[in-house]
């Protein structure tokens, strides 16, 4: 692996000390010459190869994971193994038919309104519910729950106001009986004590949303009621993810993506969503394609991720219920998720520590599909360094896997944090984890550029995001595997 100073954009050398935006760092990709084996072999970009991110989710409306380099659809399934977004449709309803829809009563009490153009053979309606806050990660709650509290703040305020308005003019007038008056104005005074507590006591509960699961002679098909209101004449239906890669979003301000997976013929439905952005980052590393900037190739080439031909499953190992993190349960679930799409590569940026290297059901099945099924199988070190023996699990302490270290290169200081020197120039980052394991292994057994400019979850409001850690080397390695499995294909 070549390690330089210079790195190569449009064919010419240039230092991290370019008068231009230094592009060339947003997605480290010289460093590894991932760079000039794309130039030189362009159809060899990842084509042909499928990555599974373990990881929180990966959004997939977020931008550059939207199709791959050849046309297809980068993400190609997604699957929530932690069961966070499951709802219960075991109920079944039959409808009844009106003049211009079709009622049946939801889970959740609501008479609901059904489109008559869809088709159900069956006239059985598998119905469930969910609640709003147990699918959103803890930060868009928050933001949720800011923002209501403002708007009722406001509200409150103006009835307090017309209150104390009503109150001094009652007070100043001199019409009226003296106990009729007072009477009245302590009723009033009342209602302003009680506007002041419920102020002071708000929060927001979140809405319950019905779910509506149905077969259309096809396929099983959904519809989330994400305006709460009942009405779903209008709404699109959803089919498993993996069979039209449909996805929406809750609604148009928060732009909380989510997608279906819907098991036992209809008696289990999985709303997925991704738990924080760490996931979808990572999965912009690996793969991220940019077709809209093929008009300027080379900016599209420093913008797209490592392998930009491949394509990913997304299995979200987070736990949105835990605030992101991942159960055994969830992982165990992960793998079955690996084999049903026959995925080439993992790439896993969740780690712990660990004294026990090779032990435990996880590790047992990791090793399972690189030696029976061979997969490859790449995880994050960790972040724990610079300590000797600081590398976790699964990625450093299982002998299957290719533990990954964080790098930082010049033109990584300059693009990703605005550095104009360079006093250390290339080098590991201080608080890469660092090896050998409990065990005597090696622990690190490769390094790859630890940070990014890469996408992030429509949610955030924001495009792309800089990260760094073990968790962005591990995907950027990954990502060069795709691209010499894909030659080798």
């Amino acid at each position: 692996m070549k390690h330089s100073v210079e790195v190569k954009e449009g064919g010419e050398a240039k230092s991290p000390s370019s008068s231009t935006f230094p592009t060339y760092g947003i997605m480290p990709k010289a460093e590894t010459q991932a760079l000039d084996f794309l130039k030189n072999y362009p159809s060899y970009d990842g084509r042909g190869t499928v990555v599974a991110i373990l990881d929180t989710g990966v959004d997939p409306g977020a931008i550059g994971l939207k199709t791959t380099s050849d046309g297809k659809p980068k993400i190609i399934d997604v699957v929530d193994t932690t069961g966070s977004g499951d709802v219960d449709t075991s109920k079944v309803v039959e409808g009844k038919e009106e003049e211009n829809w079709v009622s049946i009563k939801g889970l959740t009490g609501k008479d609901l309104k059904l489109s008559k153009e869809w088709s159900n053979p069956t006239g059985k309606w598998h119905v469930g519910a969910k609640a709003e806050f147990d699918l959103y990660p803890k930060n868009i709650i928050r933001r949720i729950k800011k923002d209501k509290a403002k708007k009722f703040l406001q509200t409150q305020t103006e009835r307090e106001a017309a209150l104390l308005r009503q109150i001094s003019a009652l007070e100043s007038a001199d019409e009226g009986g003296k106990e009729a008056k007072a009477e009245t104005t302590q009723d009033l005074k009342d209602q302003l004590a009680a506007l002041r507590t419920l102020v002071g006591e708000y929060n927001y509960p979140g809405r319950v949303f019905d779910v509506v699961v149905f077969h259309d002679g096809t396929r099983h098909l959904c519809v989330v009621d994400t305006s709460a209101d009942g009405d779903l004449t209008t709404a699109t239906p959803m089919a498993d993810f993996k069979h039209a890669q449909q996805y929406a979003a809750i609604d148009d301000k928060d732009l909380v993506n989510y997608s279906l997976k819907i098991y036992d013929e209809g008696k289990l439905l999985s709303i997925v969503v991704a738990c924080g952005s760490h996931g979808t980052h990572v999965a912009g590393i690996t793969a991220a394609n940019f077709p809209e900037d093929n008009k300027n190739s080379s900016t599209a080439m420093m913008m797209n991720g490592v392998a930009p031909g491949a394509q990913v499953v997304s299995v979200k190992i987070g736990d949105t219920r835990l605030g992101s993190m991942e159960t055994n349960t969830g992982m165990v679930r992960a793998v079955s998720a690996i084999l049903e799409n026959k995925c080439d590569l993992v790439n896993m940026s969740y780690g712990e520590p660990t004294g026990s290297p090779n032990q435990g059901i996880f590790p047992e099945l990791c090793a399972e599909l690189v030696n029976n099924h061979g997969v490859i199988f790449v995880s994050s070190a960790g972040n724990a360094g610079p300590a000797l023996s600081t590398v976790g699990a699964p990625g450093s302490t299982t002998q299957e896997l290719i533990g990954v270290g964080a790098y930082v290169s010049p033109a990584m200081m300059e693009t990703e944090y605005s550095m104009r020197d360079y006093p250390v120039g290339e080098n590991q980052y201080t608080w890469s984890s660092r090896g050998p394991a409990t065990n005597g292994h090696l622990g690190v057994c490769i390094s790859a550029p630890g940070g990014a400019i890469a996408p992030v979850p429509q949610y955030t409001w924001q495009k792309n995001m800089l990260m760094n850690g073990t968790s962005m080397a591990s995907p950027n390695a990954c990502g060069g595997l795709a691209l010499l499995l894909s030659a080798l294909k």
